[in-house]
C-alpha cells in the first residue's frame, strides 16, 4: 500500500507552517519616529519585556529612551507595545 500526498495537501501544510512562524516571531518594530516606536510581538516566546528591550534599541539609535506609553492585545500572537521616545536629558 502506497502513501501519497496530493500538492493541495502539500500546501495547507506550507500554510500551517508559515502561520505557526508567524506567532513565534521575533518582536517586530511596525512604527519607527522620532517620538515614538510600536513594536509587534507575539505573547507566547516573546513577551512585553522582550518588545521593550526592542524598543530601547530602536530608541538609542536617537539617544533616546523607551517609555511604555500602552498595550494593545489583539487576539493570539497579536500584541502590541506602543512606546514614546524621550529624551534622557528632557531637554528633547
Amino acid at each position: 500500500m502506497t502513501f501519497c500526498i496530493s500538492r493541495k495537501s502539500w500546501r495547507v501544510a506550507f500554510s500551517a507552517l508559515v502561520v505557526l512562524s508567524a506567532c513565534t516571531s521575533t518582536p517586530t518594530v511596525v512604527r519607527n519616529t522620532d517620538t515614538e516606536v510600536a513594536v509587534r510581538y507575539d505573547g507566547i516566546v516573546n513577551s512585553l519585556d522582550d518588545a521593550r528591550q526592542m524598543a530601547e534599541k530602536t530608541c538609542a539609535a536617537r539617544n533616546k529612551t523607551a517609555r511604555l506609553r500602552r498595550v494593545s492585545d489583539q487576539g493570539l500572537g497579536q500584541h502590541y507595545g506602543y512606546f514614546e521616545c524621550v529624551s534622557a536629558t528632557g531637554l528633547n
